[in-house]
């Protein structure tokens, strides 16, 4: 299928663009224009495959021999994530000098095991003389669990890249379309190797990204079995982690009202705000939000500071910061407002248009393309473009692409191909 092909080779280009060609510090531009070419093109593909079904494993899932090697595959990728990563951190111990994002997250967790909740959002005096937290519940809770059990917060990180890449494993069927994956695998092989062996991707020892990453990789398998109150929780996980989301949940409320799913739409909103208030009004009121609300606000200051103190940053990373340049920091701060929600929502209406008026071609799969459109749009507008912000949207592609490479019409597909 022509579709399949294009939707390959664009993830291989995607997965190339933001990991080796950087390595090649004359082809960062060309890398961002190939990161927004191939991102955008895999969502438009998404619009002319199968509508997706995924369904979830039943016990045969597990004792199939195929999927044997699966886990086997699995247990051994374990390993080498514990091996390499132990490596960062023995290397690269935590210090607010080099990155002050996990030292935060780190007291965070801490005040939130010792049953502080009030105290979580204080200053922290001992990081830059007084920093304040700004950082939302999904982002920073699931480091308390490495608090509790008195390990490095950052065996979190590795432990979310584990499960997403796991899950892209158990959807991957290699014997559905022999050359297409082994383009899929040959690039997902180069992602991991990249981000487990490179110092330049600087994910594991300095970030929290692998928590965003593994919430929005629950947000597209949500998507792909199409179950609204699954998808309504992880949206959530999404937006209190890392807000890139912001723009495509209105355009999917706007989606589900015109197609007349009204009960997708109330799961959506009800399981959504559900998870919302567990998360951030019942432990810690409406003050995180005030604060979160006033953040943007900074975005253009943080972003002239870095182009003063930094700009290798610029140089080095993907994005089109380097084409506004620092002086025209608020033109791209404000285009990638405006972008963000103008374009999913525009994007869904015509879908919805087009499937209503144009009766010989279906569209299928709006959500899925629209997510993976406003993740394109928002990383490559963001104002300071640290590389680490850009791996999210090529692990929506693993998850997608697999599924769709090893997509078969008999039985819809399901973490169970491969029998």
């Amino acid at each position: 299928m022509l579709q399949k092909r294009i939707l390959t080779a664009a993830f291989f280009i995607e997965i190339l663009s933001c990991t080796y060609l950087l390595a090649i510090s004359e082809f960062a531009a060309f890398s961002s224009i190939l990161y927004f070419i191939s991102g955008i093109s895999i969502a438009i593909v998404l619009l002319f495959l199968p509508q997706s079904h995924l369904r979830l494993p039943n016990k045969s899932f597990f004792t199939n021999s195929f999927n044997g090697y699966k886990f086997s595959a699995i247990a051994m990728m374990g390993v080498m994530m514990c091996h390499f990563g132990y490596g960062f951190m023995q290397d690269a111990p935590l210090d607010f000098h080099d990155s002050d994002m996990l030292p935060i997250i780190k007291v965070m967790s801490q005040r939130f095991v010792e049953g502080h909740w009030e105290k979580v959002y204080d200053t922290i005096p001992n990081i830059w003389q007084g920093v304040k937290p700004i950082y939302l519940p999904a982002m920073w809770l699931p480091f308390s669990a490495a608090e509790w059990l008195h390990i490095d917060i950052r065996w979190i990180t590795i432990l979310a890249l584990f499960l997403a890449f796991s899950l892209a494993i158990l959807l991957w069927d290699p014997f559905a379309s022999k050359r297409l994956s082994l383009t899929y695998k040959v690039a997902v092989f180069m992602l991991f190797w990249w981000l487990f062996t490179n110092d330049s991707a600087g994910l594991v020892p300095y970030t929290e990204e692998g928590v965003v990453i593994i919430n929005y990789v629950w947000l597209t398998i949500a998507l792909l079995s199409e179950n609204y109150l699954f998808i309504g929780v992880a949206a959530c996980l999404c937006l209190l982690s890392r807000y890139a989301l912001i723009g495509w949940l209105p355009a999917m409320l706007i989606l589900l009202y015109v197609q007349r799913k009204r009960k997708q739409w109330i799961h959506l909103k009800i399981s959504g705000i559900a998870c919302f208030c567990l998360l951030v009004l019942m432990p810690f009121g409406w003050s995180v939000i005030k604060n979160f609300i006033n953040l943007p606000g900074a975005y253009i200051d943080f972003a002239r500071k870095v182009w003063h103190d930094g700009p290798h940053v610029f140089e080095i990373s993907l994005g089109f910061a380097r084409f506004f340049g620092p002086n025209h920091i608020a033109l791209q701060h404000y285009s990638l407002v405006t972008l963000s929600f103008a374009v999913p929502m525009i994007f869904v209406v015509i879908c919805a248009w087009y499937n209503y008026y144009k009766k010989e071609v279906v569209l299928h799969n709006i959500p899925l393309a629209a997510l993976k459109i406003t993740l394109v749009i928002f990383y490559t507008f963001v104002d300071v473009p640290y590389l680490y912000l850009f791996y999210t949207s090529p692990f929506i592609s693993c998850i997608l692409v697999s599924y769709w490479v090893s997509y078969k019409k008999s039985n819809n597909n399901s973490l169970e191909s491969g029998e």
